[in-house]
């Protein structure tokens, strides 16, 4: 439950600072940096946080910081306050995932479905490996794979 209140003060005090910026314009393309700077500044702080430790843990590994940085794009599309995303946690614990029945709302659709619809967002750009596309789409499943299983350990400790 304390982590849940630290990931919420967290979120309503989330900055990105200029350097962080230009951080993540050295490591995303162009069109990347476009669809990353459309997510809410505290999901960008929650991916810069994750694509940090994912550097540190990885010795800089380009694929692994860019993979921490993009893991979370397809919340863009449907954008949660830190409120929203609050209910949505609570809900989803309190109906033991039965909440995902109901993806016609937006709460629902981007609590469940992101990984997915960052896995499409990407894949519509056409330049990337599926196996990075992959990891990208199945960052909430089960692990199977070193990169996915190091992207999940990061994300929850993010």
């Amino acid at each position: 439950m304390f982590y849940r209140v630290k990931q919420f003060v967290k979120a309503i005090t989330a900055k990105v600072s200029q350097e962080e910026i230009k951080w993540v314009k050295r490591y995303l393309s162009e069109a990347e940096c476009s669809l990353f700077f459309k997510l809410r500044i505290y999901e960008q702080r929650h991916c810069l946080d994750v694509a940090y430790l994912l550097k540190e843990k990885t010795q800089e590994s380009q694929e692994m910081i860019r993979l921490g940085l993009l893991h979370d794009i397809g919340k863009m599309v449907y954008p949660l306050n830190p409120i929203e995303k609050s209910i949505m946690v609570i809900l989803d614990k309190a109906s033991k995932g039965r909440m995902r029945k109901l993806k016609k709302f937006k709460m629902v659709k981007c609590y469940y479905e992101h990984a997915q619809i960052g896995y499409e967002l990407l894949k519509k750009q056409g330049h990337y490996e599926e196996a990075f596309l992959e990891i990208i789409k199945q960052h909430h499943s089960v692990g199977h794979t070193s990169k996915l299983r190091l992207l999940q350990e990061a994300d929850n400790l993010c």
